[in-house]
């Protein structure tokens, strides 16, 4: 007799299955137990493998951790451990390749009453391919359009207001200027970054090695360094890179 000629009720109940194989004298597993791991064995091999997630949802979930993984590499927080619980950053608006992260929850200060705290972080790749880059800018703001609006300098703004020619290499921009202020601002940069007159070249040399192109300034050109709020808790303002 096969297991194909048995009564279905007698193969749906291992206990009863288990007794037939043992009164016919039958091999295989004879005892409920072992029927019944055996079938569970049998339905996890053949149980149809899970729906992969969304391709949206798989590159939104990427470019998550990309976001935090850079932001923690800079000594930035990327959650709000306060009283009611931890709040994590999550990504709120994306716009031309660039990213806003942002996170507000109640955070404890000690003896005081909890406050409200916010976070926000505009990631973005870096122009020149030698890796992601990321700011701290005010917790109020939620858009990338209105973080880089409070990331360009106002004179830079002024510049490109009045048609005048602009070039950026990380935090630094050089606008045109006169033959008189040429190079102006230039004594102010951060270390990483040199203005060579004699070869009209701006090069970056980052301590971390990520290095912008060289970038070719044959015009009279003055310098404007970004700024961003520090990766800490203070509101200080320092060098964006």
């Amino acid at each position: 007799m096969t297991r194909s000629t048995l009564p279905t009720g007698l193969v749906q109940a291992p206990a009863a299955l288990a007794a037939h194989l043992s009164t016919h004298g039958m091999p295989g597993q004879r005892s409920a137990t072992a029927i019944t791991l055996l079938r569970r064995k049998r339905a996890r091999r053949t149980r149809p493998a899970s729906e992969p997630a969304p391709l949206a949802e798989r590159a939104r979930a990427r470019r998550h951790a990309a976001v935090i993984r850079e932001i923690r590499r800079r000594g930035g927080e990327t959650a709000i451990e306060g009283r009611y619980g931890v709040v994590h950053l999550d990504l709120v608006d994306r716009s031309g390749g660039m990213a806003l992260a942002h996170a507000e929850g109640w955070r404890a200060y000690g003896k005081f009453p909890a406050r409200m705290a916010r976070l926000s972080y505009l990631w973005g790749p870096d122009d020149a391919g030698s890796g992601p880059w990321a700011v701290r800018v005010p917790g109020t703001v939620t858009t990338v359009d209105d973080a880089l609006e409070w990331l360009t300098p106002a004179e830079v703004t002024q510049a490109l207001a009045r048609g005048r020619r602009v070039r950026r290499q990380g935090d630094v921009y050089a606008v045109e200027t006169t033959w008189a202020h040429d190079g102006t601002g230039a004594g102010l940069l951060a270390s990483s970054h040199q203005w060579r007159p004699d070869t009209r070249f701006l090069v970056h040399r980052p301590d971390d090695g990520r290095r912008h192109r060289p970038v070719r300034l044959p015009w009279p050109v003055r310098f404007v360094q970004q700024t961003a709020y520090g990766m800490g808790r203070s509101n200080g303002r320092a060098n964006a890179d």
